[in-house]
């Protein structure tokens, strides 16, 4: 929720810098230069909280806040000194005035937003939202601290780069390594905070792309140019290293975990063995997973709505095993987790209950213990198959540290990032990795992102995928280069984060709003009938080539026109999206679900055959028929469902002859009296009713 934060500083150069920390997260801020003008703020909004920065031109920040405590005011303060001899100097009163947060400049600004974001968690899940928001800065911390270490060299590689290609003036190889080392250390280096060296290296760059249209004499005045800022940006870097280790000194858990890298991805693990839980942890931090524990349904409730999660694990106990589908089906009833992906962990076969699996959701059984890469293998698949939810965003620039930077910030918004520092492999890297989002570097070794662009608006899969250019150059000709490609936006490098967050969600939210219009029925929530039949296209394909089944199921609600006619349309509309929501959550997150047109709808399972969903499907008739309607004047009524399965390669080679074959047993069980699933052609149809007759 929005909230309205009050800066009370002298400094304007501060007040810029963060203000649009907290415009960016969706706050309003209003400024205040001095003590007085303070006050008059908080009279005339009332803040939800208080960035107050010691001194002010009038008097100190903590005379400030007594004086506003005093009056009664009980908002959040946030206490910023100039320096850490002042925070020393004043901590031991920090807490008599109700300030928990406290700092000095200087300061790191995004780092600096996490922690604020703290002070608005809600009470529930309170502990667990201010640890998310403490790692992220932990992580954060530790890129920048990583990079402070590797600028020297990175610039020393500079410098040899630079000696070379001044050495020859017709090494054109020599100078558009210069060019590319700079306009890296610019991105990366500009997005961590290291403002300064990012301008020396913004010259850098510049000047060596027009160097080489030069006649000599200026070349050598160019070069000489080149040279100093070089230094500058050595001296520069030296120092925006010593003031980051000042702002990361005391902080052990940075230190420690110097070499982290984000997480590519945050998973449920449930299990009531804490060693287990352990290992998993264990295993995850080497594959750079996040392992969210839980030892209770209640408790794998609880953080499931705190952490935004890419999938569970549940562990299935052979003893009572509806316990862990119960609490699959209600993790997937919890909002925004329609299509969390699911994996059961068993130690025992007998556990291994397909039927209950599938329609729970699970789209694998992993055994018990299981590897690192077991389980690595398992979340990129839960990943890919995830639908919805959260967004995935592909990010591909051949600076790992930039990848890295931009990759943190996405995650802690909830976003499931992968890194790609190899544009030649892109399309792998999408298939495997299907992105509701493209981040793509200009400059990359091989091939541009403009050609990279180019390919991709060839393939119609990736025709309409958004595509933001993250990019150095922002001259008049670049920026109507990415536009002529068919990019949809373009950022300058450096990246400044909160403008970075705000153009990929709204291009996110934008794609996706155009998305479900275009793909999804309004009453049901399902798949039209041709987004289905091109999603139904695609896993055929992936069966021919393959060699394994899948199999389809039409469903048709018994005497709809009955319903209507009885009970009222809007009665009937509600029928209709009680069963989308009920096929929603039930089955893997990688089958399909589709409305097939009226009161039909359609059902595409991967890799299963018709005897095993069969008895899925039939779960979940019994549920549809046990949930109650209403109709327009009250009354309480009751449905059922009909259907027909077929399997592909055994009942037809073609989509045609699959749901001609599926169409033909809805009919036998509509003859056969409803409320009934069948699978068998009517000379050999033995299929068991789901309970006596229709509806």
């Amino acid at each position: 929720m929005a909230k309205t934060i009050l800066i009370v500083d002298k400094d304007q150069q501060f007040r810029r810098l963060i203000a649009p920390i907290f415009e960016g997260r969706g706050h309003k801020v209003i400024q205040a230069e001095n003590g007085r003008e303070g006050k008059d703020a908080i009279n005339e909004s009332l803040p939800d909280l208080i960035v107050i920065g010691s001194p002010l031109s009038d008097m100190t920040g903590i005379q400030w806040v007594e004086d506003v405590r005093k009056i009664g005011h009980d908002m959040e303060i946030v206490f910023v000194a100039n320096d850490k001899s002042e925070l020393s100097e004043v901590k031991p009163v920090l807490k008599d005035w109700n300030i928990n947060l406290s700092a000095s400049k200087p300061l790191i600004p995004f780092v600096f937003g996490a922690q604020v974001e703290c002070q608005f968690a809600s009470e529930k899940g309170a502990d667990a939202q201010k640890q998310k928001l403490k790692d992220f800065e932990t992580m954060f911390l530790a890129l920048v601290t990583k990079y402070a270490r590797v600028l020297p060299e990175k610039l020393t590689a500079l410098a040899q780069v630079i000696a070379k290609a001044k050495a020859d003036s017709e090494d054109t190889e020599s100078l558009e390594e210069v060019r590319g080392q700079a306009h890296k250390i610019k991105g990366t280096g500009g997005s961590l905070g290291f403002k300064k060296v990012g301008e020396h290296m913004a010259f850098i760059e510049n000047t060596a792309i027009a160097i080489a249209e030069k006649p000599l004499d200026e070349r050598n005045l160019m070069w000489a140019e080149i040279d100093r800022r070089l230094v500058e940006a050595q001296i520069d870097g030296e120092i925006e290293a010593r003031e980051v280790m000042e702002v990361v000194s005391g902080k052990d858990e940075v230190e420690a975990s110097g070499e982290h890298q984000p997480a590519m991805a945050r998973i449920l693990v449930v299990d009531e063995d804490q060693g287990f839980l352990q290992i998993v942890e264990d295993l995850g931090r080497e594959r750079l997973v996040e392992i969210v524990k839980a030892t209770s349904q209640a408790e794998a409730l609880e953080r499931a709505a705190v952490y935004p999660l890419d999938a569970a694990l549940i562990n299935i106990v052979p003893e009572s095993p509806e316990a862990g589908f119960l609490l699959a089906r209600e993790l997937r009833s919890l909002p925004g987790y329609d299509n969390l992906p699911l994996a059961f962990i068993s130690g025992d076969a007998l556990a291994k209950d397909f039927v209950e699996g599938a329609h729970a959701g699970a789209s694998l059984y992993l055994d018990k213990p299981f590897e690192s890469d077991s389980l690595e293998k398992a979340v990129h698949h839960l990943v890919a198959i995830r639908q919805g939810g959260r967004s995935r965003v592909l990010v591909c620039d051949d600076d790992e540290f930039f990848g890295n930077t931009v990759a943190l910030v996405l995650r802690n918004e909830g976003m499931i990032v992968r890194t790609l520092t190899d544009p030649n492999i892109i399309l792998e890297t999408m298939q495997e990795f299907p992105p509701d989002m493209l981040l793509l570097d200009v400059m990359m070794p091989g091939i541009t992102g403009f050609e990279v662009c180019r390919m991709l608006r060839t393939i119609p899969r990736w025709q309409d995928l958004p595509i933001i250019f993250l990019t150095g150059q922002t001259g008049v000709e670049a920026r109507v280069e990415a536009f002529r490609c068919g990019g949809d936006d373009y950022l300058p490098k450096p990246v400044v984060n909160e403008e970075l967050l705000t153009r990929v969600k709204v291009r996110l939210d934008r794609a996706k709003m155009l998305r479900e219009r275009s793909d999804k029925d309004t009453i049901t929530g399902l798949l039209l009938r041709r987004a289905f039949s091109e999603q139904l296209s695609a896993i055929l394909s992936e069966s021919q080539r393959v060699k394994t089944n899948f199999s389809i199921c039409l469903l048709d609600v018994d005497h709809f026109k009955k319903v209507n006619d009885t009970h009222g349309h809007l009665a009937g509309d509600t029928v209709l999206a009680g069963l989308g929501q009920l096929l929603s959550r039930r089955f893997r997150v990688d089958d399909l679900r589709g409305r097939w047109g009226g009161e039909e709808f359609i059902l595409a399972f991967r890799r299963e055959k018709k005897e095993i969903i069969h008895k899925a499907v039939t779960r979940a008739l019994e549920e549809f028929r046990d949930t109650a309607f209403f109709s327009d004047e009250g009354l309480e009524f009751h449905c059922s469902f009909s259907g027909g399965l077929a399997t592909y390669p055994d009942d037809g080679e073609s989509i045609f002859e699959l749901i001609q074959a599926s169409d033909k047993r809805l009919y036998i069980a509509k003859k056969a009296g409803r409320n009934l699933i069948v699978y068998q052609d009517e000379s050999e149809v033995q299929s068991v009713t789901a309970g006596g007759g229709g509806h």
